[in-house]
């Protein structure tokens, strides 16, 4: 991956990367609570301090609803006393008597039965004068019932209360006891009966309701504690034991780093569909594309689909050509998993024309050294021959060595490049004759044209024919298509013969390329017409079927791209191309490329020229 911009900007990004390194190391150094920690303290707390609050509004609601119903039951049961029979008939007995009352009275026992039942503190029944008729407490019976809040009910009201008694603070309820008058018919207050609860044996019962409103709650906040502790411990699993910190500083790396790539990045979901989208992308994709939209409505062919639903199986390095809004690109998947999980893939893209040329330079310097390393073979051999035949004083020997070299044994080199007036073919060819020479393997180059020129074919016997200037975009995927079917030619002649060459009584190896310009059917156009044929083993008709699918080859894993780059320049450009192969029989492979019209036109004289390989040096 290369950085984009002049020095300032690079060294923006250096800085950039550096501080927040820094920082980082910084955040390392001073350890902070995790995201566990606080995500657990953060979740309890807000549980208890919802249980805390919950327990105080129970709490009052509480209090607020045991009163209510505490106080009408003893409302309802005062005056179901009050109707009683037996309570009316002590009542007027009691008011005829000057008899102090007795605590053994049938009236104090049956109430006091009562009492038990009902769960009450006190039970009281008075006369007009408020003295007593019934207590808990025997020794009160007779005497005056105290409180003071008594005087309405003796009035004929019915009514609660709180007051202090001979027990303490209670929560009382009153009701008269009446009987209807004959006079005027209004019932007669004959006396009252009280019945109450102290507040502490209510404080009591409300205690014991606390408690089990108290353990509800404990048993939440435990639940509700385990769950925050299994939440953070889901979370940090999620971040990969990230902390907040170390991630921020992650996604500012990460978009700076996405920022600072020359290559088009493209992130994609598990379904296809686009969820990022780098700068450079953006720079290259026009019309550009936009988050959320599948990859094949906005780029197809790029393969990444086939992938993801595992319909194909992606070859190490292996690029493929697509067009998008008029450009060329090279695009490179590449699947994403979490272990078994398919997380979704990335797309790399670059400028199919910019690899191109970097590849060029890269191949053209191969070359060069290619044939350099040849040549230094050849003019060490000779200067071994030079030397020995000086060392023996053989100086006829000696001469006619030299007019060998000099008429006959001068490299094919420069012819080629005086044929060949586009530059980029002529270094190519260049380079291929010095490895056939080193491999020991026979290289022709045909050249011939079938232009015509204002209605006449052009013949110039004298002439010599040659390679015009193509447009530059052909011409470097020119490059790559020869340079890759000689390639394949060389290999496959080397195989078969181990890299030494055949017996003298077999055919030498041999790799014949031609190039032809002939008119085409459109106007501005004419057709270039290549083929590159070998003499070596052939290919069996079951790789033969697949010879043009990437990574498919007979010389083990990462190989077989050759073809499949043919293909796709061929494919890419509008032209076809057919393959013959025999076992045993060689190779050929015959290519149609459309081009522009070319300035300077291949004459029409065919010409040939091959480099013969000097075996006896």
């Amino acid at each position: 991956m290369k950085v984009r911009g002049d020095d300032g900007s690079r060294r923006g990004e250096i800085d950039h990367a550096t501080k927040g390194a820094n920082e980082l190391l910084d955040v390392l150094r001073h350890p902070q609570p995790s995201l566990s920690t606080l995500t657990s303290l953060l979740a309890a707390s807000m549980v208890i301090v919802s249980l805390v609050v919950a327990a105080w509004l129970f709490s009052a609601q509480l209090e607020r609803t045991q009163h209510d119903i505490q106080g009408q039951r003893i409302a309802a049961l005062t005056q179901h006393i009050a109707r009683l029979p037996e309570v009316r008939a002590a009542l007027m007995a009691s008011d005829s008597s000057t008899a102090r009352p007795s605590a053994a009275s049938p009236l104090a026992n049956h109430i006091e039965r009562l009492r038990r039942e009902n769960g009450v503190d006190f039970i009281v029944v008075m006369r007009p004068d408020g003295l007593r008729l019934s207590h808990p407490d025997p020794a009160r019976i007779g005497q005056s019932f105290q409180g003071g809040d008594e005087r309405q009910a003796l009035a004929g009201a019915t009514y609660l209360s709180e007051s202090r008694g001979s027990l303490g603070e209670s929560l009382r309820s009153f009701a008269p006891v009446t009987l209807p008058s004959i006079a005027d018919g209004k019932p007669a207050v004959i006396g009252a009966v009280a019945i109450g609860i102290t507040l502490e044996s209510l404080g009591r019962r409300l205690a014991s309701e606390k408690r089990q409103l108290l353990l509800g709650l404990g048993v939440l906040m435990l639940f509700g504690t385990l769950g925050a502790l299994g939440l953070a411990r889901y979370l940090r699993r999620q971040l990969k034991g990230l902390e907040p910190v170390a991630i921020a500083r992650l996604v500012e790396e990460h978009q700076a780093v996405l920022a600072s790539l020359e290559e088009g990045i493209i992130v994609v979901d598990p379904t296809g569909r686009i969820t990022l989208i780098n700068a450079a992308a953006h720079g290259l994709l026009v019309p550009p594309l936009a988050l959320g939209e599948m990859l094949d409505d906005g780029l197809p062919g790029t393969g990444m689909t086939e992938q993801l639903a595992g319909q194909s199986v992606a070859v190490p390095d292996a690029a493929r050509r697509v067009s998008h809004g008029g450009q060329r690109l090279l695009v490179r998947c590449q699947l994403v998993r979490d272990g078994e999980q398919l997380m979704g893939g990335v797309l790399v893209l670059r400028e199919h024309d910019r690899m191109q040329r970097l590849a060029e330079e890269l191949t053209g310097v191969r070359r060069q050294a290619e044939a350099l390393r040849a040549s230094r073979h050849e003019f060490r051999n000779r200067l071994h021959v030079l030397s020995g035949l000086t060392y023996m004083g053989d100086l006829v020997g000696l001469r006619e060595y030299l007019a060998v070299l000099v008429e006959h044994e001068l490299p094919a080199d420069t012819p080629a490049a005086e044929q060949i007036a586009d530059p980029l073919l002529a270094g190519l060819l260049i380079g291929k004759h010095s490895e056939a020479r080193e491999r020991s393997i026979i290289l022709t180059v045909e050249l011939e044209s079938a232009l015509e020129t204002e209605g006449e074919r052009t013949h110039e016997t004298n002439a010599t024919p040659h390679l015009p200037v193509l447009e530059s975009s052909l011409s470097h995927d020119l490059v790559s298509v020869i340079g890759n079917l000689l390639d394949n030619a060389f290999e496959a002649l080397e195989s078969e013969r181990g890299g030494a060459c055949k017996d003298t009584q077999e055919a030498p190896p041999r790799v014949t390329l031609s190039l032809m310009l002939e008119s085409s059917t459109a106007p501005a156009e004419v057709q270039l017409l290549i083929s590159v044929a070998d003499n070596g083993p052939g290919m069996p008709p079951a790789l033969l079927e697949r010879a043009r699918e990437a990574g498919v080859s007979s010389r083990g894993e990462g190989r077989g791209l050759g073809l499949a780059l043919v293909h796709d320049i061929v494919t890419t450009r509008g032209g076809e191309w057919h393959l013959y192969s025999l076992p045993g029989g060689g190779t050929l492979v015959e290519l149609a490329l459309p081009c522009p019209q070319p300035s300077c036109p291949l004459l029409s004289e065919s010409q040939r020229f091959s480099d013969q390989p000097d075996l006896g040096a």
